[in-house]
């Protein structure tokens, strides 16, 4: 086949979201199927390029889903590439983007096996609450916020976390209550769409229940966008998404930099697929 988009088996014929790049490839001539990253069926030499999508369960089996990636980068094209991959699969990337200067929700990183006073640390920051969450994680997995009154039970938390590998406590946003997220999508290091991602909580405002695409209207926080993706490999990269918040202080903040199996949502912009579909060929 020509294009094996990547996948796994909680999700054979890829996220919905993500789905019509499948037929937008076969549009353009192109012999595109989802394929099962894990499947021991399949020659990879007999691929002409492998575009991983919805590999979901990557974080789950990290050191084997990188091993897979070695082997598919030894014999055919791989996107994105197999060191792409392997430093965005652990969150300590992004002490990397810290240390170019970029914008990213402070961070406090307490290594494998580690403690943390997190009521202490809360404190002499002035947070009021905290986000913990480990290094390898995807989809809020292992996501713990907890309030000022009970930042004691915090530290018990991080150091249960800890015993499975890195963990990051970060302030918690307020913004996330009412703005959630936005979402930064480019191809071949070029901008294609942002989403607004909904906010999660309970005591998120009606009305806002599902991602959405905007027109970005802040050109400070498309250029932060534009930042991180260069930082991360620019046009290196077949596909990126850079996702920011708003901090406590009305400021935007890095959240996550996704170049390896980010929903790319697809269907909230008409001319998305076509314009994946053109990126992948442009590589071929």
């Amino acid at each position: 086949m020509d294009i094996a988009v990547i996948t796994y088996a909680g999700m054979p014929q890829l996220y919905p979201l993500d789905a019509p790049l499948v037929p937008a490839l076969r549009a353009l001539g192109l012999d595109a199927r989802p394929v099962i990253w894990d499947d021991p069926s399949v020659d990879w030499s007999k691929v002409r390029a492998a575009v991983v999508r919805n590999a979901w369960d990557s974080h789950l089996r990290r050191e084997e889903f990188l091993a897979w990636a070695e082997r598919v980068d030894a014999v055919t094209r791989l996107f994105n590439p197999l060191d792409v991959l392997r430093w965005n699969t652990h969150k300590g990337y992004l002490k990397d983007m810290e240390a170019r200067g970029l914008p990213l929700t402070p961070t406090v990183w307490v290594e494998p096996g580690g403690t943390l006073d997190v009521e202490q640390v809360a404190r002499e920051r002035d947070w009021d609450a905290v986000v913990l969450k480990p290094a390898v994680a995807a989809g809020g997995l292992k996501v713990f916020i907890f309030r000022r009154e009970a930042l004691r039970d915090a530290s018990a938390k991080v150091t249960e976390l800890a015993k499975e590998g890195d963990v990051m406590v970060q302030p918690y946003l307020t913004a996330f209550e009412t703005e959630g997220e936005r979402s930064y999508i480019f191809f071949n290091g070029v901008f294609s769409h942002a989403v607004r991602r909904p906010p999660t909580l309970a005591s998120a405002p009606r009305g806002f229940a599902e991602p959405h695409a905007f027109t970005p209207d802040n050109p400070a926080e498309l250029k932060v966008a534009e930042a991180v993706l260069e930082a991360s490999g620019g046009a290196r990269l077949l596909y990126a998404r850079v996702d920011v918040a708003t901090d406590n202080a009305g400021r935007t903040r890095l959240q996550e930099v996704e170049v390896t199996e980010p929903c790319l949502f697809l269907t909230l912009d008409a001319a998305a697929p076509e314009r994946f579909a053109r990126a992948v060929i442009a590589r071929l």
